[in-house]
């Protein structure tokens, strides 16, 4: 399924592409995504954007809840809580469906850095459409 989402973003969304994410995983509510290094998407200092940060959860999230056959779903809520600075690629953000109703999913999602440390965590409520 990564390689479908990966297709379907690349062609439609601007932000994904110039972002340079990728979905390596995506099945079962669970998606993980990574992303390389590049001055366009940093802050002063070459630490990457918080807005980008929140730009790549909320990515591996929604796509958490569409691995699990849903056509269309939508943020509601996100909160992320910025635990360090993300500095060192490669990035990772792993996202995984705690709860899912008819209508709502619980998504949980973590963001590392290139030396496997957890960078930032988020949980959001997605609004499932069938």
């Amino acid at each position: 399924m990564a390689e479908k989402f990966n297709e379907l973003l690349e062609k439609n969304e601007p932000l994904f592409r110039f972002m340079g994410i990728k979905f390596v995983e995506a099945e079962g509510g669970r998606a993980v995504a990574v992303m390389g290094y590049k001055d366009e998407i940093t802050r002063i200092g070459g630490i990457l954007h918080g807005g980008i940060i929140f730009s790549a959860m909320d990515y591996a999230g929604s796509y958490a809840v569409r691995s699990l056959g849903v056509k269309e779903a939508f943020t509601l809520q996100f909160s992320i809580t910025f635990i360090r600075q993300m500095k060192k690629p490669p990035f990772r953000f792993e996202a995984e469906v705690v709860r899912r109703t008819k209508s709502y999913a619980f998504v949980e999602v973590r963001a590392y850095d290139g030396d496997n440390v957890v960078c930032a965590v988020g949980n959001g409520i997605w609004h499932i459409l069938e």
